[in-house]
């Protein structure tokens, strides 16, 4: 096997490797819905450049603005899976992607799709092995109880990024409206 083809087949596993995985996203307008998003291929990430390539806009800033808004439906048509079967995407097409979503929506899947496809790994971070092992360790010892506010919002982001179903909460209410509520004694 030559160099090339080995290249093209490691590049090959690499794309099914991050098509097999999914990143879940919550929507603003509906948190009780989540969906299943994969980073793209690099075919689907040309067919949505080809799409916005169609859209006959002026060279100002609107037209600009009409061919970034067409770049991220297309990618949210192509990125959005099934989740039981994330080889299916949940839109046929722009049209069907903005029947059933709202622009806020649409807004936070770009958002969390473009910090899902960033270029970072342990690997390309060049984090050494010792030093993974130590950061499991600690995340085994420490006291996720004592987490609070942007710590434990940036631990349950995390968390809700690596476990496929999402954390249970088992909330009494908010702190602002307890004194308010009147319980039984």
């Amino acid at each position: 096997m030559s160099t090339a083809e080995k290249i093209r087949e490691r590049k090959l596993e690499r794309m099914r490797l991050g098509q097999a995985v999914c990143d879940y996203v919550t929507l603003p307008s509906d948190p009780e819905v989540r969906l299943a998003i994969v980073p793209l291929t690099e075919a689907q990430y040309l067919q949505a450049l080809n799409k916005v390539a169609q859209v006959p806009q002026g060279d100002d800033l609107a037209g600009a603005a009409i061919k970034d808004r067409t770049q991220a439906q297309e990618i949210c048509v192509r990125a959005i899976r099934e989740e039981k079967d994330l080889q299916v995407q949940v839109f046929e097409d722009v049209a069907d992607l903005m029947d059933v979503l709202e622009v806020q929506d649409v807004d936070h899947v770009i958002d969390m799709y473009n910090e899902m496809v960033e270029k970072s790994s342990p690997v390309l971070d060049g984090i050494p092995e010792v030093e993974l092992e130590n950061l499991k360790k600690a995340l085994q010892e420490m006291d996720w109880n004592e987490l609070s506010g942007s710590a434990w919002y940036a631990a349950r982001r995390f968390l809700s990024l690596i476990i496929p179903k999402p954390l249970l909460v088992n909330s009494h209410g908010s702190g602002l409206t307890k004194g308010l509520t009147t319980t039984k004694d």
